[in-house]
């Protein structure tokens, strides 16, 4: 009984395989191209005034000033020609890079003390901490 089953089930399946394969497939509508009438080719671009855009730029002070260039001047700090150049870190060390005249750029770091006598507190990445004549001074990289 179970053999017969079995052979119904397996000759169920072949007809139904036979009949997938042997059936004929449906091919795709096809559509019919639309040619256009004049040949294809890049838009122009728009010729831009750059003298109009410079003026405007210039008028409208978008970074402010009075349109003449800025002048930044280089003085020292202190009366011992030296300044402070920028903020080194390495890991979670900070140094202050010192720029004394006719000398090469010197990193120090808290806990020493500057060419003017101010120790240095505490280096960050954006300011120094100072004792000063002893005051806390702190001096920011970028102004506010």
């Amino acid at each position: 009984m179970l053999a017969r089953i079995s052979t119904v089930i397996v000759l169920i399946f072949a007809v139904t395989a036979g009949w997938l394969l042997l059936r004929a497939p449906s091919l795709p509508t096809t559509r019919t191209l639309h040619v256009q009438d004049e040949d294809w080719q890049l838009p122009s671009r728009a010729r831009a005034d750059v003298d109009a855009l410079i003026q405007t730029i210039e008028q409208d002070k978008l970074w402010g000033g009075n349109g003449s260039p800025v002048v930044v001047e280089d003085k020292s700090l202190t009366p011992p020609n030296w300044r402070i150049s920028g903020i080194l870190s390495v890991g979670a060390e900070h140094y202050a890079l010192l720029t004394v005249e006719d000398q090469p750029i010197q990193q120090i770091k808290t806990g020493e003390n500057l060419p003017g006598g101010a120790k240095i507190l505490n280096i960050t990445t954006d300011r120094i901490c100072i004792l000063l004549n002893g005051k806390k001074r702190v001096l920011k990289t970028y102004k506010e």
